[in-house]
């Protein structure tokens, strides 16, 4: 293949090293002197250093290059240096404005932890009306978690369980998402979470409570028909939550089913059909905004400017509240 005349340079880094690696931890600590270290920050300026040096980076400054930086802190050090670049991320919720966008990036859905689904539509095996099992107390805007806690911990029949990851929590979200009619998905210590696509999977209609969730794949599936969203507002007033869903007929939450069915394979990383294929078509309706911006960048003076200019175009935050 002739570089010349690729559209895109995908630049295969492993930026969930960020998270493997914590970089809170001190380099030091119980590490034999003569044990070579891993050191995530310096990883991130070799790949910079080395980007920096590549003809084809400096032809379009990055524009035309694709990042994978789906865990929170994904290149946290070197972010706006590769901002120009596509970047594949789960949701925006620690990339400022002027670093991520919906208009030059993709939201990547989670790979679900828990087995799919494999029977059919109906509700004569999910008795539970709403599930939930995650880690009750996040930071941010995670902090909802601990307040539905409090308004749903005594409804009857709703099984709602503090729990952190292992073997056995999976096993038993499995279950719970098979059997439940819904399934509730509050932010995190960001807005998205990968219980949102277990949910998906599962044929358990996803309550979402994230103010500022960004969603994967909107241009080819309508969210309105296989969840319910409501804003924090609302979901913490006692009784609020529950009471809404139990005026969800038997009929709509069957049409969710079928909705949820029909999508499910863009959240199947393993399908031939499903997400990676759905990714990189998202990736190529980037292509005349690289062209136009990279032809931009390199026409444009110096300004100074108080403001981001135009090319900065943060996502939606209209404060649209949605019913049901």
């Amino acid at each position: 293949m002739d570089p010349e005349e690729a559209d895109l340079f995908y630049v295969p880094f492993f930026s969930s090293l960020s998270l493997v690696a914590n970089p809170i931890r001190s380099a030091t600590v119980n590490v034999s002197p003569n044990r070579t270290v891993y050191n995530d920050e310096q990883t991130q300026e070799a790949l910079m250093e080395w980007l920096e040096e590549q003809v084809y980076w400096k032809r379009n400054n990055g524009w035309d290059h694709v990042f994978i930086c789906q865990d929170p802190n994904a290149l946290y050090k070197i972010i706006d240096r590769v901002k120009n670049g596509v970047l594949l991320v789960s949701d925006f919720g620690r990339l400022g404005a002027n670093q991520a966008s919906l208009v030059k990036d993709v939201i990547l859905p989670y790979s679900h932890r828990i087995n799919s689904y494999k029977g059919e539509i109906g509700l004569e095996n999910r008795k539970s009306l709403l599930f939930f099992m995650g880690n009750r107390y996040r930071k941010e805007g995670g902090k909802i978690r601990d307040m539905l806690f409090q308004v749903l911990e005594n409804e009857q029949e709703v099984i709602i369980k503090h729990g952190a990851q292992s073997r056995e929590s999976r096993r038993m979200a499995s279950q719970g998402m098979h059997t439940s009619k819904f399934c509730l998905h509050p932010a995190g210590d960001t807005p998205s979470a990968c219980r949102l696509f277990d949910a998906i999977i599962s044929l358990c209609v996803p309550v979402i409570v994230s103010d500022y969730i960004e969603l994967p794949f909107e241009d080819v599936i309508d969210y309105r028909k296989i969840a319910i969203f409501l804003d924090t507002y609302t979901a913490v007033k006692p009784g609020s939550l529950v009471k809404l869903l139990r005026k969800v007929t038997p009929e709509r939450i069957l049409e969710f089913q079928k909705e949820l069915k029909k999508v499910k394979r863009y959240f199947e990383y393993e399908e031939a059909n499903g997400t990676v294929k759905e990714i990189w078509r998202q990736v190529s309706l980037k292509l005349p905004l690289i062209k136009l911006m990279s032809n931009r960048d390199k026409r444009i003076v110096l300004r100074d400017l108080t403001q981001p200019d135009c090319s900065c175009l943060c996502s939606n935050q209209s404060g649209v509240h949605t019913t049901l």
